[in-house]
């Protein structure tokens, strides 16, 4: 587990040379064979519960009562340092919010919903600790608490005495993991592969022309194993001219909606101008992803696929913090004078 600070740019951060990350400590990994296999689960969840409180302890003091730190102007000052973002894959998100991976860890979609395209009530970290009070006290039965609310019986999170705290909104969206590996290249690419013939689409990339700036797949892309972060990108530079004329013009579109949406996904700071388009480009791909069932591409089935479920995840996130935006832009200036925290 790393800790680093909110007013480190992105460019500096993610430069491991940088030293911006410091290592709070290793989770463990046990495998929890004391238990039966029905128990596993939800015990590999408490341990890790448990283990986080541990390790952020000293921030549930220091967020309350403060603590001196000499600022960057030689002054010193009294500092109240809070988690702001959690930053994990999508298994670790439901980890951290004590939900199903079935579910979806920022809102109250129903697990039959997560394909479509709708936006529900986002979590409440206040209502979740009644939730998992009223289920440890037997007045929520079992049905209700994995049917409806799909939580796992964590009672003690890490979170709930984090001060100024709302995990659901801490957790941030993972580009890498989620969009250019798991919506792009497992699943758009897969379905393209499949409507096209792998043949035909490699002898496109063959064909290309060389051009400064534009990665060249010489070889093709369908015997390729090992893929960076990078190669994702480069392969959605070229892609939608690669399949042009080759699929069907819905599935040009719902190809070219979803590189639209990925584009706009990577943006550092958001406009209402920007996530408009955003949002438009997302709806461009629900027009039209049908046509990648009725070619026998594809079959979408709610939950169970994970990549309805990762672009569900990704737009409640994008529009939960438009909606903190919205509210915040119409709260008089001195709330936030009295509540401002630095971290």
């Amino acid at each position: 587990m790393y800790l680093t600070i909110g007013n480190i740019s992105k460019d500096v951060r993610r430069q491991p040379s940088q030293h911006v990350c410091v290592l709070l400590g290793y989770l463990p990994t046990a495998k929890l064979e004391c238990f039966s296999s029905g128990r596993r689960s939800v015990e590999r969840y408490r341990l890790f519960h448990y283990c986080m409180t541990q390790i952020l302890k000293p921030l549930v003091v220091c967020g309350k009562e403060g603590v001196l730190m000499t600022c960057p102007d030689g002054l010193v000052r009294r500092i109240f340092p809070i988690l702001a973002a959690y930053v994990a894959d999508f298994p670790k998100q439901c980890l951290v919010a004590c939900c199903k991976e079935s579910r979806c860890p920022k809102c109250m979609v129903a697990r039959d919903k997560r394909g479509e395209l709708t936006r529900s009530s986002a979590h409440v970290q206040r209502q979740t600790m009644k939730s998992l009070k009223k289920y440890e006290n037997g007045e929520i039965s079992k049905e209700e608490f994995d049917g409806n609310l799909g939580l796992r019986a964590v009672y003690e999170p890490f979170w709930a005495d984090l001060p100024h705290c709302d995990i659901f909104m801490c957790i941030t969206p993972d580009i890498l993991h989620q969009l250019h590996k798991g919506v792009f290249k497992d699943h758009l690419v897969s379905w393209c592969s499949q409507l096209i013939g792998e043949d035909v689409l490699d002898e496109r990339f063959r064909a290309m022309t060389s051009y400064s700036g534009l990665h060249h797949f010489k070889k093709g892309i369908s015997s390729r194993k090992q893929w960076t972060g990078s190669d994702h990108k480069e392969l959605e530079r070229v892609f939608l001219g690669v399949v042009a004329g080759l699929l069907d013009e819905r599935a040009v579109i719902a190809v070219h909606g979803i590189l639209d949406f990925t584009y706009y996904a990577q943006y550092q700071s958001h406009t209402e101008t920007t996530l408009k388009k955003m949002d438009t480009a997302l709806r461009s791909f629900h027009r039209n992803k049908n046509i990648f069932v009725d070619l026998g591409a594809q079959r979408f089935q709610h939950s169970q696929d994970p990549f309805n479920a990762t672009l569900h995840d990704f737009d409640s996130s994008v529009w939960q913090r438009r909606w903190v935006r919205h509210r915040a832009s119409r709260a008089p200036p001195y709330r936030f004078r009295k509540k401002r925290l630095s971290v």
